[in-house]
């Protein structure tokens, strides 16, 4: 009796739980407010200091903080277990998102000078994205940096940030 009246009563919580994500998911600043699978697995996977010919969505295996020397000194995070970085050796000049599925710190870097972030987010209850932020690139080389991780791999998303608006 008491296993049947559980089964009835755990089906009600669940729409409760996925209103509390999306309330979460719904706080970063791009439009996330939808069921996330931007880190589907399998995701192509990349040792640190590694390079890739444009953005996209990858995996990166970080190591541990005191081994890695960083093309430009990131500017907090110093005081994770894990990190490392990645070059895009091309991107086209714009506005780009760029997401990591685990809480650590991201710089941009270009022309060996950190990129101001605009836009920073952080949501503990979004399934699949930890921290969030937004950079303007003039195009070339990018590097993104990832220091303060408690993980030894993360995901990250590069992805450009069109600069039109729908209209109906």
């Amino acid at each position: 009796m008491r296993a049947a009246l559980i089964a009835c009563v755990l089906p009600l919580f669940a729409p409760a739980e996925a209103a509390a994500q999306n309330d979460a998911c719904g706080r970063f600043s791009w439009a996330m407010g939808r069921e996330i699978d931007l880190f589907d697995e399998p995701l192509p996977t990349l040792e640190s200091s590694l390079s890739l010919p444009k953005e996209g969505v990858f995996a990166l295996v970080l190591k541990p903080m005191a081994d890695v020397i960083y093309p430009v000194t990131p500017g907090r995070g110093r005081d994770g277990n894990y990190g490392g970085y990645v070059i895009i050796e091309s991107v086209p000049a714009g506005r780009y998102q760029i997401a990591l599925s685990d809480d650590a710190w991201v710089d941009a870097v270009q022309d060996y000078a950190l990129l101001a972030t605009l836009a920073p987010d952080r949501a503990r209850g979004c399934a699949g994205v930890r921290r969030s932020v937004q950079v303007d690139v003039k195009g070339d080389a990018l590097t993104i940096e990832i220091s303060g991780a408690r993980v030894p791999r993360i995901n990250v998303a590069v992805l450009r940030i069109w600069p039109f608006e729908w209209k109906w």
